[in-house]
C-alpha cells in the first residue's frame, strides 16, 4: 500500500475547520463574553468571522467583551487573507523556504497559478494592511471629530469596522448595523469603497497598482472591473426603483440614491446594511439574492460564484445561440473548459443552496421560504445580509448555515475534492450522442 498523503484541498478544508473550532473555544472562555453563550452560537460566530460572512446569531456589541471582539476581528483577518497564508507568514518570518507543496496549497486557496504565488502572497499582505490601515486612520479621525468618540474608542471601533469591511465580513460593531448612518455619506461611501476594493481580488489590485506605469490591464482585470461596475449600477437602479416609496420613503432623493448604492455595493460581498433588509419588499429580496449569489471576484475576500463565472455563462449562452464554437472577449478566445467550470460552479452552488434550504425548511416549517432562501444564499455567498431571522432560528438550522458558510468560503470544488480521492481512468470509450433540449 502506498503512503497516504493529504491533498492541497484537504489541507485547506481541514485548516479552516481547525481554526474555526479554536476560535469557538476562545469565544466560550469567560474573558471573551459578557453573557452566557451556547456552543452553537460560539461556533456560528467563529465560522461567520473566519468565513468572512457576517451573519450573527447573537448581538456582537452586547455578547462579547473587547477581548472577544479582538478574537472575532482576528478570525476575520485570517479568513480574509487565507488560512494557508497564515502558515506561510510564519515560515517567512523564521526564514524557512516555502516548499512546492505549500505553494500548490496557496495557489489553490487563492485560485491563482502556482508560479509567483509567494510574491503574490507578499503583495496580498501589503495591500491588505495598507488599505485597512488607511481605513482605520480615516474612520478614527471621523468618529472622533464628528461623533465625539474618545481616541481610544474611535481607534478600536475603526479598526474592527475597517478590517471587517475590507475583508467583506460585514460584522456589526454598532449594535444596529449601520442604520445609524443612513444620512452619513462619509461613513457609507468609505465603507462601500473598502468593501468594493476587497471584492475585486488581489490579482486585480496588483494590476491596478501597476497601471500608471504599464498602461495595460489583462482580460481578467477588464472583465472583473466591467462586471463589478455593471452589477453595481444595475443593482443601484433596481433597488432605488423598488424601494423609493417603500423602505426608503422617508429619505430625500439624494439619501435614497446613496443608500441604494450602498446596498447594491454591499449585497455582493459584505453584510452591512444602512436600511433594514427586513423592511424591504420581497422583489428587492430577489434582486439581492441574485447579487449575493454572483458575489465578488476570484482571489478576493468575497464569496459567491464570482463575477467572472457569471460573465462566462452569459458569453457561453450568447455564443451557443449564435452557433459559434468560440467564446471571444476583448479580441481574446476564452477556453471552453473555463466555461464548463463556470457552469459547474453555478450548478453545484445552486444545488448546495437548494439542498440546505430544504433541510432548513424541515427544521423551520413556519418560516417563510423566501426568508430561508435569502439566509442560505447569504451564507453561501459569504455575504451576511439577513432579513432578521438569524438569531431566531433553531440550533439545527444554525448548524446547516455554518456548513453552507464553510462550503461557500473554501469553494464548492475544494470541498468536494477534499472528500474524494482523485483517479484518472486510462480506458477511452466510444462516443455516442444522445438527444437533449
Amino acid at each position: 500500500m502506498g503512503k497516504w498523503r493529504i491533498s492541497p484541498s484537504q489541507r485547506i478544508a481541514l485548516g479552516y475547520v481547525a481554526i474555526c473550532l479554536l476560535g469557538a473555544f476562545l469565544l466560550l472562555l469567560p474573558f471573551s463574553k459578557k453573557t452566557p453563550l451556547s456552543v452553537v452560537d460560539a461556533v456560528f460566530t467563529s465560522a461567520s468571522a473566519l468565513f468572512v460572512t457576517g451573519l450573527s446569531s447573537v448581538n456582537t456589541l452586547h455578547a462579547f467583551t473587547p477581548v472577544g471582539d479582538v478574537i472575532i476581528v482576528a478570525l476575520v483577518q485570517i479568513g480574509g487573507i487565507g488560512v494557508t497564508f497564515l502558515s506561510t507568514s510564519f515560515y517567512l518570518l523564521i526564514g524557512r523556504k516555502i516548499r512546492l507543496e505549500d505553494r500548490r496549497v496557496l495557489a489553490e486557496e487563492r485560485n491563482t497559478p502556482t508560479v509567483g504565488i509567494v510574491r503574490l502572497f507578499r503583495r496580498v499582505v501589503f495591500f491588505s494592511f495598507s488599505i485597512e490601515g488607511a481605513g482605520i486612520v480615516l474612520f478614527t479621525l471621523y468618529l472622533h471629530l464628528r461623533y465625539s468618540y474618545t481616541w481610544a474608542k474611535a481607534l478600536g471601533v475603526a479598526s474592527f469596522h475597517s478590517i471587517s469591511a475590507f475583508n467583506n465580513a460585514g460584522f456589526d460593531i454598532w449594535g444596529n448595523n449601520m442604520e445609524s448612518f443612513t444620512r452619513d455619506p462619509f461613513m457609507l461611501l468609505l465603507t462601500a469603497a473598502l468593501v468594493i476594493t476587497g471584492g475585486l481580488g488581489f490579482v486585480v489590485l496588483v494590476e491596478l497598482a501597476r497601471y500608471p506605469r504599464q498602461r495595460r490591464l489583462s482580460l481578467h482585470a477588464r472583465i472583473v472591473l466591467g462586471m463589478s461596475g455593471l452589477l453595481l449600477v444595475i443593482g443601484t437602479l433596481l433597488i432605488l426603483a423598488f424601494e423609493w416609496n417603500a423602505s426608503m420613503k422617508g429619505l430625500s432623493p439624494g439619501y435614497k440614491l446613496l443608500n441604494a448604492f450602498f446596498t447594491s455595493a454591499i449585497a455582493r460581498t459584505a453584510g452591512f446594511d444602512s436600511v433594514p433588509i427586513g423592511n424591504m419588499q420581497e422583489v428587492t429580496w430577489l434582486i439581492l439574492i441574485l447579487l449575493m449569489f454572483i458575489g465578488a471576484s476570484p482571489g478576493s475576500t468575497g464569496g459567491g460564484i464570482k463575477t467572472t463565472s457569471f460573465f462566462l455563462i452569459i458569453k457561453t449562452v450568447m455564443a451557443s445561440i449564435r452557433g459559434r464554437t468560440q467564446i471571444v472577449s476583448g479580441h481574446r478566445q476564452i477556453p471552453w473548459d473555463l466555461s464548463q467550470r463556470a457552469l459547474l460552479i453555478t450548478l453545484l452552488g445552486s444545488a448546495v443552496v437548494l439542498v440546505c434550504t430544504l433541510i432548513d425548511a424541515a427544521f423551520e416549517p413556519n418560516m417563510p421560504i423566501i426568508k430561508i432562501i435569502f439566509e442560505e444564499v447569504s451564507a453561501y455567498g459569504t455575504v451576511g445580509l439577513t432579513t432578521g431571522i438569524t438569531g431566531l432560528v433553531r440550533p439545527e438550522m444554525k448548524w446547516v448555515l455554518i456548513l453552507t458558510m464553510y462550503i461557500g468560503r473554501i469553494g464548492i470544488f475544494t470541498f468536494l475534492v477534499s472528500l474524494v480521492h482523485k483517479s484518472q481512468s486510462r480506458v477511452q470509450y466510444v462516443q455516442e450522442r444522445i438527444f437533449i433540449g
